[in-house]
């Protein structure tokens, strides 16, 4: 076989298998189906905490400067607070950051309030969940903030994660249901773990 005929030959079989690699991964693979890395649900774009104008306890701004040094697990709540609302401060924020053992100190936990917390959900927070950083916000500028990544839903109630620069950029529902708690706190789990061995701040 001439040389010129022989490197024809090798040229199109190189590219029957990429083709054969392209048509299978174009009709024989649903990309929805694959696995996913994270298990919480990604905001693309993030979304910076300023965005939300909160501001802390003594009425001064809580902005991105304040999440400097440790990643974030934030919860949004409203005035009172339900049973998936104290299996999220309890299961899926204090007991999983524990959990995290060395890393724990790299995770700060934050509840926004939208609201006055009534007496049953600040009882909650000194009896159960202490030691929270704890700032507030307006509902109305919260949700606007994050009506895309929430696909229109309020974010009230779930839990979002935030990177030492101030950007949201997962979040995970809460639970009623104490089998669902465990399984969303394996999830968020996971993504911690990730994201912190992947990092070097904090």
């Amino acid at each position: 076989m001439q040389e010129r005929n022989k490197n024809f030959l090798v040229l199109g079989l190189i590219l029957g298998v990429f083709l054969a690699f392209f048509l299978a991964g174009r009709f024989l693979v649903n990309v929805d189906e694959l696995p996913r890395i994270n298990k919480g649900t990604l905001i693309i774009p993030h979304v910076s905490i300023d965005s939300l104008a909160l501001t802390s306890d003594e009425g001064t701004p809580y902005t991105g400067a304040d999440m400097a040094g440790q990643w974030t697990m934030a919860y949004i709540a409203g005035d009172a607070c339900d049973t998936a609302c104290k299996n999220g401060l309890f299961y899926l924020m204090r007991q999983l950051r524990l959990s995290l053992d060395r890393d724990a100190t790299r995770v700060r936990r934050l509840i926004i309030h939208t609201a006055e917390a009534d007496t049953d959900l600040r009882e909650f927070l000194n009896n159960n969940v202490a030691g929270m950083y704890e700032a507030h916000g307006q509902r109305d500028v919260i949700e606007a903030a994050l009506v895309d990544a929430m696909a229109g839903a309020s974010p009230l109630h779930h839990i979002f994660i935030i990177s030492p620069d101030g950007m949201i950029f997962l979040w995970y529902p809460t639970h009623a249901d104490r089998d669902s708690t465990l399984l969303e706190a394996d999830n968020i789990r996971d993504d911690l773990k990730r994201t912190l061995k992947g990092s070097a701040i904090g």
